[in-house]
């Protein structure tokens, strides 16, 4: 299953906004897994830190 190209914007900007210190007090975080998961054809986004995970949907939406 590939990721629609909503997705693939979202998890752009998603990434774009853990990776870069755009917040005063932000820290940056890494990613540490991306993957699909085929039963609901969200991607599924790890980030390092306080146990960061996000889901995006088909539409290109993303929520902790």
């Amino acid at each position: 299953m590939k990721p629609t190209n909503e997705q693939t914007q979202g998890l752009y900007r998603l990434c774009y906004r853990l990776t870069n210190v755009i917040y005063p007090g932000w820290q940056c975080k890494s990613i540490e897994l991306v993957r699909v998961d085929e039963r609901t054809g969200n991607l599924y986004v790890l980030a390092a830190g306080e146990d960061m995970d996000f889901e995006i949907k088909p539409t290109g939406g993303f929520e902790p």
